[in-house]
């Protein structure tokens, strides 16, 4: 009887520790979204499904692109009643990580984000099939209770540039 009560207290003890590692990595964990590789890839996929590239420039660390990520772009990866899912990117604006840009140049995360002039995280860019700019980027985090209007603006505005 005590060699089961001692394996029921410790198998308690354990379940009851990685429910907190697990609520614990919720809260803290970064999510990461699919780092950016090859534009010129994910243009010919943006021209086939005709939905924009989103562009998230981010940094390490960053609390408010954290939010962003999984506030908004992440929900918005997985609306199942979406029609053209765009296709969304991670940039790390200080990346050393290579990529093939829309020209088919190699480049690296930080010459991209220098290229388009951004230094502060997070930004939110679109962009169409040709690596054109389809929307006015979204700077910063802006008010947290309108981010997600903001977003679906500069998406609706993306798609009917990119239709046309």
């Amino acid at each position: 009887m005590m060699f089961t009560r001692q394996i029921w207290l410790r198998l308690t003890s354990l379940v009851a520790t990685l429910m907190l590692l697990t609520l614990s990595c919720a809260a803290n964990c970064q999510i990461v979204l699919t780092p950016a590789t090859d534009f010129a890839a994910d243009a010919i996929e943006s021209k086939r499904t005709g939905a924009p590239l989103i562009v998230l420039l981010s940094l390490q660390g960053c609390p408010h692109c954290e939010v962003v990520r999984r506030s908004h772009l992440l929900p918005l990866l997985n609306d199942p009643t979406s029609i053209a899912r765009p296709i969304v990117r991670q940039i790390e604006i200080n990346g050393t990580a290579r990529l093939r840009d829309f020209d088919g140049s190699t480049i690296t995360h930080a010459e991209f984000a220098a290229r388009h002039k951004f230094k502060l995280a997070p930004v939110v860019m679109f962009f169409g099939n040709k690596g054109e700019m389809l929307a006015k980027p979204l700077v910063g985090s802006m008010i947290p209770d309108f981010y997600g209007a903001y977003l679906d603006a500069a998406l609706t505005e993306a798609r009917a540039k990119l239709v046309r």
